[in-house]
């Protein structure tokens, strides 16, 4: 684990006594302090402030108290630390174990006598330095038992520094005396939680109190100041003060505790620990307003995360802790950065750690841990036209502006290792994915040392388009196979000379609908085997394999001749793209497509031919009720129904999802970003599986198939729900009420839906905007009282909202139900690239798309393919073979 500078804690000669703090949902608005417990909705401590506003955070009202650090005390300090070195991943301001007498920061902590729990490893160090310690402190705990009582220090303090600090402080000094009072009672804890917190949140709705020494950010990790502590020991009260980004571990308390927003705003991850004791997300992460409070302990949900919401700006907490907090044994979880044992560790520490930086990993180990087949996803979180342009053979695009919606179902296990990276527009996105991602509960996120420039600098081969996993197995494949094939020329001569030919579109059958060579017929590649006897019975007719360039049908035409189909077999060179460099006409609007029954016969032969290419190619059959065992935690699996759409809505297994066989081999990295995870097919009789199974195993994957079940076990209906976090509350306005405030001239549109669906349809004057972009696209949009989100659903727009409030003091919304809504409410909407604040970089123009690409762009995509291979052998970590 890096090792952490270490800041000198500013100390205040005085302070007030302390209190509690509560947590919130800005979406909530109720009175401050309201009681809750974790897993119910926060409550705003103001008055209707809406979900994600944002003001500028108020100034200090009055001067700051002077900070200074007795020469006693901060000896001790070093010689606890071994002479200011602190231990490696230990920040030099956490709390240190000790009583107090009401003191404040390095004050208080001095008059410990005992050491903080360290990890093992420092506890020699810190055994040598004790007795320097402990003299040390028994000579500042006798002239402190001497001292003034506290109070009347501040008092006195504030009176020679400036009068209006003593003002400045009265609320803090308010709050400290209310609570000794309330625990004076002895209450119950749910009592505390309840009454204490009320006093917590009323303390943090003013921002006026706090003396600037205990606000003070450092560049590198959270800062956490000592306001007061009790003398019995039963509550202490901490600042904690955030920098940009700026994160802990995960970590508990052991005690009751409130956290109360008193500037700006964080995140609050809960954590439960499962049945093997890892932690795991316990809901959403929930944010923190200033005036929320938030309740902690063992009993209401005592394991989270925390971190400032903001990349930009300071935002600061008041924490009230059941206790000397530090005294009080806790634990952190923290990751180690050997990439054999990444595993969450378990340490006892006296407070959270600073992880301020996400720690990075090279290139060197991303490599090594590619050849070992390790579980690794390497993710470039740019738009798909940047990544397009230039990124590693094994990175998956997993876009910064969908990382909610389609992080879980593609990363399923959150302490999968992640390495991310990231920079457009001189922009790195990959801290903040990085954050978003810890959100959603992840564990283990690097940061790729250097981005993509340091992964070329290492020597890291660079590959460009999408799919390129797969299109360069395709390429692998006929390189190895020699896969047979006829150019458009011969193909055209063929239907010309009325021959007997069949010829098969291997694409999606939208795809197919779209542009399709004269006759052919939509067979996506997994159906191949299944149906051709259909569609050729004769063995005598020649069969030719099409898609739009050149993988699917190299790999379609390699699936019939594995099988071992009696038919003479052919790709189309180069597909529609090269049927359009042939001067050819394609059809469009085709709607032939397959058989959608096969008679017994036929299914009898395709499962022995396909169970053969399968055992070939080594790919173990599996029971459905041994597909459990597969699932152990630190291993990630895909189950996934290799059948057409189609066919999984109406009845799949549980838990599997929707992936048809020629489209999973043609987008591995899509559907299973994590290179290394196992990944387990299911169909109804094993020929689509067995064939996607075999072509996966040659990719280097990990593959299974299930035994063929009765019907009956394909118990689920429906499409596949794509898991992701309940999209956060939001202030939303209808589709008819908009329309209204469009009409006043004061409130503008931002669709954050793909640029495509834009284009398509839009409500008339709004403005498409790339959510990652957003600080950018918001300069072009013309400023106005409000702003309203909304795309296809208004599911991205929800979490969109939180983003766009940190840019704006306009007020924003969401339109209910999204586009949709409104062209259900009949009214009107516009098409075209009318309003565009981003640059469609959402979606890569593919050169095999449509007719309208230029030659040139189409020959340069083919030249591309045919150079594949020799990129494979460059960059070493591709893992293929072939049967």
């Amino acid at each position: 684990m890096r090792a952490i500078k270490e800041s000198r804690p500013l100390v205040l000669r005085a302070v007030p006594r302390a209190a509690e703090v509560h947590r919130k949902s800005a979406s909530d608005h109720v009175v401050p302090g309201a009681p809750r417990a974790r897993n119910q909705p926060l409550r705003s401590a103001s008055n209707c402030v809406p979900e994600n506003a944002c003001g500028a955070a108020p100034a200090m009202a009055a001067k700051t108290l002077q900070a200074s650090a007795p020469v006693a005390t901060q000896r001790a300090w070093n010689a606890r630390v071994g002479g200011g070195n602190v231990p490696s991943g230990v920040i030099s301001n956490v709390w240190k174990r000790g009583s107090s007498s009401g003191m404040s920061c390095l004050d208080a902590e001095s008059t410990a006598t005992t050491r903080t729990r360290w990890p093992l490893r420092h506890a020699a160090k810190l055994d040598a330095a004790n007795q320097v310690q402990q003299d040390a402190q028994k000579s500042h705990i006798r002239n402190l038992s001497m001292s003034t009582p506290v109070l009347a220090t501040v008092s006195a303090a504030a009176s020679s520094a400036a009068p209006a600090q003593t003002q400045s402080i009265a609320p803090l000094r308010e709050f400290v005396t209310a609570l000794s009072r309330l625990l004076d009672q002895q209450p119950t804890e749910a009592e505390i939680l309840s009454r204490a917190g009320a006093l917590l949140g009323a303390l943090v709705a003013r921002d006026d109190w706090l003396p600037a020494e205990y606000a003070q950010p450092h560049p590198e990790h959270f800062q956490q100041f000592l306001l007061h502590a009790d003398s019995g020991e039963r509550f202490s009260i901490v600042s904690f003060v955030w920098g940009p980004g700026q994160r802990t571990p995960i970590h508990d308390h052991t005690t009751w505790g409130l956290i109360g927003m008193l500037r700006g705003a964080e995140y609050s991850q809960p954590f439960k620990l499962d049945a093997q004791g890892k932690p795991q997300p316990d809901g959403p992460a929930i944010r923190l307003e200033p005036g929320a409070v938030e309740h902690v302990s063992p009993r209401v949900g005592d394991i989270h995360r925390v971190h400032n919401a903001f990349d930009d700006r300071t935002s600061i907490s008041i924490h009230v802790y059941g206790g000397n907090i530090g005294g009080i044994h806790r634990h952190a979880r923290i990751m180690s950065t050997i990439i054999d044992a990444i595993d969450a560790i378990e340490s006892p520490v006296a407070a959270p750690l600073a992880e301020t930086h996400v720690p990075t990993l090279a290139y060197a180990d991303v490599r090594a841990a590619l050849l070992a087949r390790k579980e690794i996803a390497l993710v470039d979180v740019r738009e798909e036209d940047p990544y397009a342009q230039a990124h590693p053979l094994w990175a998956a695009n997993l876009p910064l502006s969908r990382l909610e919606l389609e992080a879980w179902s593609r990363i399923p296990r959150r302490d999968t290792l992640i390495v991310l990276y990231g920079v457009h527009d001189g922009v790195d996105l990959a801290p903040r994915a990085a954050a978003k991602l810890a959100e959603l509960g992840y564990t283990r996120v690097y940061l790729l040392e250097g981005g993509l420039d340091g992964w070329r600098a290492a020597g890291g081969e660079v590959f460009q388009d999408v799919n390129v996993p797969s299109k360069s197995f395709g390429e692998y494949v006929e390189a190895h196979r020699h896969t047979p094939s006829l150019s458009a020329q011969e193909v055209k001569a063929l239907l010309d000379s009325k021959r007997d030919v069949v010829i098969v579109d291997s694409r999606r059958y939208e795809e197919f609908q779209t542009m399709s060579i004269p006759t052919a017929t939509s067979v996506p590649g997994a159906e191949l085997v299944l149906r051709i006897r259909e569609l050729a019975p004769d063995p005598s007719t020649q069969v030719i394999v099409n898609c739009a360039g050149r993988t699917r049908s190299i790999i379609g035409t390699q699936s019939l001749v594995n099988a071992g189909i009696p038919n003479p077999v052919a790709a189309l060179r180069n597909g529609t793209i090269g049927w359009l460099l042939a001067d050819q006409v394609l059809d469009h609007g085709a709607s032939r497509r397959h058989p959608q029954e096969v008679s017994a016969e036929t299914r009898a032969q395709a499962q022995a031919d396909a169970r053969a290419v399968a055992e070939r190619a080594n790919v173990p059959r599996i029971a459905l009720a041994d597909v459990a065992k597969l699932e152990t935690p630190d291993r990630t699996v895909y189950k996934l129904d290799v059948r057409t759409p189609e066919e999984y809505a109406a009845g799949h297994l549980p838990g599997f999802a929707s992936a048809p066989g020629g489209q999973l081999v043609q987008e591995t990295d899509h559907t299973a970003a994590v290179r290394g995870a196992r990944i387990v097919l299911a169909d109804d009789d094993g020929v689509r599986a067995d064939m996607s199974a075999s072509w996966l195993a040659q990719m280097g994957w990990e593959v299974y198939v299930v035994d063929p079940v009765d019907a009956s076990a394909r118990s689920v209906t429906g499409t596949w729900q794509t898991p992701a976090p309940p999209p956060p509350a939001v202030r939303t306005v209808d589709a008819r009420a908009l329309a209204g405030w469009l009409e006043a001239g004061d409130t503008a549109v931002i669709d954050v839906t793909r640029s495509a669906n834009y284009v398509a349809r839009h409500i008339p004057g709004a403005w498409f905007a790339v959510r990652s972009d957003l600080p950018a696209a918001l300069a072009r949009i013309p400023a106005a009282r409000r702003y309203v989100l909304t795309c296809g659903s208004s599911q991205l727009a929800r979490f969109a909202a939180a983003d766009l409030a940190k840019l704006t003091h306009a007020e924003v919304w969401v339109l209910d139900g999204g586009t949709a809504a409104w062209v259900a409410a009949g009214l009107p909407v516009e098409a075209g690239e009318t309003r565009l604040a981003s640059d469609r970089i959402d979606r890569y123009r593919r050169p095999y798309e449509g007719t309208s690409a230029p030659r040139t762009a189409m020959q340069a995509y083919l030249d591309w393919e045919f150079g594949l291979v020799e990129q494979l052998r460059r960059d070493g970590t591709h893992g293929f073979r072939v049967i």
